[in-house]
Parts: C-alpha cells; structure tokens; sequence
C-alpha cells in the first residue's frame, strides 16, 4: 500500500538557546534524516523531501499495512517533533477500473 505522508514541524514555544537547538540537531533531526535515508535504501520510502523554505516535507512510503506505517512513522527520532498527516493511495490501475465501470454502469441506465 501506498500513502502520502505529510508532515510540519510542531513549534516548540519560546525559542531554545542556541546549545539545545545544536543538541537537537545532532540527536533527534539529523538521526532523522538517516532513518529516512535507510527507509528510501530499503524501497520503503519511494520520493519525497523537504519544502523549500519551511519546517515541512512530504513523503511517498510503500508499506504491507498501515500498522507497519503508524510503527515506521513512531521510530523516527523526530516523532515528537512533527505533526504527521497520513494519507491513503488507491491504485492508478484500481481506481481507473472502478471509473470505467461506474461509466458504464451510467450508460447502462441511460438506455432504460
């Protein structure tokens, strides 16, 4: 299954000193950037990256099950810090198939 995957920054509140800023870099965001660089090795991650600019990013994850996501979306270091939005995709090939019929089923009646 596939899903998209967006997700923004959650602000911390007043802002850090410059140490804890650095230390969260090191320890939670960058440790971050690593898993997800595993996840794209891995063919669990397909595409994504960064917005330009913001706190943001949006992501392509190839998973069995959205229990598999919800766990791979936990484990990244930067789970504390970012509000997730998941989004389901339906198959190009799936939803053409239910178009063509839905299209037909339409005929069909028309001729009634």
């Amino acid at each position: 299954m596939q899903y998209l995957v967006t997700g923004e920054f959650v602000e911390p509140g007043p802002l850090l000193p410059p140490d804890q800023v650095a230390g969260m870099l090191r320890q939670v965001v960058v440790p971050s950037h690593d898993a997800l660089t595993n996840l794209r090795s891995e063919g669990k991650l397909l595409a994504g990256g960064y917005s330009v600019g913001e706190r943001a990013g949006a992501f392509i994850f190839d998973v069995d099950s959205n229990a598999e996501l919800d766990r791979l979306l936990q484990s990244l270091p930067f789970w504390g810090l970012i509000k997730f939005k998941v989004t389901p995709l339906e198959e190009i090939e799936g939803r053409r198939e239910g178009d063509r019929r839905q299209a037909e089923q339409i005929e069909q009646s028309l001729q009634r």
